[in-house]
């Protein structure tokens, strides 16, 4: 066998590693016009390794797998970065993360950490007027381990929440720290006002805004039910990520329901400067979003 035949051989092996494994008639499977299902034809990282060092040994490039299809760029690196805050291509020095790459990642897990720890301003809720009640769980450890002790309120803030609630309220706004107080403490001072607002202006009867300290979703429901509210609107924090630790979320329920059940929920989620802004869009499907579970009596799935 002369070199050429050989680095025909090599380029065939090459192929087929990288182009899909063999079919029944012993040829590899490519077919410009079928798609090409990435299951059926990735090679493993091992056959990846070893097709780069012939290809290398040859002095020629790997050939692209066709799971790639037609697929073309429309844009450069810059492109791609501008358009999301996600990780794209951050390089490597050998083969461990850059120093800048790894310090971005530590600071915003720092943040998300810090963010489940948090606590609900003092001085935030006073200003706004939240009346402060607490969830079952003793602490913030007993929070997280007893996902169940966060959906309910202590016995002395439901006692807190029958003295000091408004009775029968069209729309009940609650809020809760859920697993980002931060989330909380940064957008609900410029949110709440712009919501209640607008629920104002549109004639709409509020409750009394609670706030709930290591409380979930569902210690909402409760002080709805204890209100014998038509409309829930609960904020809460919504688990912290790694490119923010500041994502509110909005749960509104229509209450007044025979049989309730998580899929009568309509939520509102990634409020947050880099994403609905709280004193934009954010604010607007809130309110919005109250408006019409009023009107029509229903939210969740059945509503379009």
């Amino acid at each position: 066998m002369n070199d050429k035949e050989l680095a025909d051989l090599i380029r065939q092996v090459v192929v087929k590693e990288i182009g899909g494994k063999a079919g029944a008639g012993g040829e590899a499977r490519q077919s410009a016009s079928a798609p090409v299902r990435r299951t059926d034809h990735a090679a493993s990282p091992e056959d990846l390794a070893l097709a780069k060092r012939v290809a290398e040994w040859m002095g020629t490039q790997v050939p692209p797998s066709p799971w790639f299809g037609a697929w073309k760029p429309s844009g450069d690196r810059s492109l791609y970065l501008s358009r999301t805050p996600a990780r794209l291509a951050v390089g490597r020095a050998g083969t461990r993360y850059r120093t800048d790459t790894l310090l971005d990642f530590l600071t915003d897990h720092a943040a998300a950490r810090d963010a489940v720890q948090d606590s609900l301003a003092a001085d935030m809720m006073s200003k706004l007027g939240l009346v402060p009640i607490k969830s079952a769980a003793a602490d913030k450890r007993e929070y997280l381990v007893r996902p169940d002790l966060g959906r309910r309120l202590s016995d002395d803030s439901v006692t807190a929440v029958q003295q000091k609630g408004s009775k029968s309220p069209q729309v009940q706004i609650v809020v809760g720290d859920g697993l980002s107080a931060t989330a909380i403490n940064v957008n609900l001072p410029i949110l709440l006002p712009i919501v209640e607002g607008e629920l104002k202006r549109n004639g709409v009867r509020l409750g009394t805004t609670f706030a709930v300290h290591n409380g979930r979703v569902a210690c909402g429901d409760q002080v709805a039910r204890l209100t014998d509210a038509d409309v829930l609107c609960m904020l809460v924090g919504e688990r912290p990520g790694l490119k923010t630790a500041e994502s509110m979320g909005a749960y509104i329920t229509y209450m007044k329901v025979a049989r309730f059940n998580e899929a009568m929920r309509v939520v509102v989620s990634n409020i947050h400067k880099g994403g609905l802004p709280p004193d934009g869009e954010g604010a607007r499907l809130i309110a919005l979003t109250c408006l019409k579970a009023l009107r029509e009596r229903r939210t969740g799935v059945e509503v379009k």
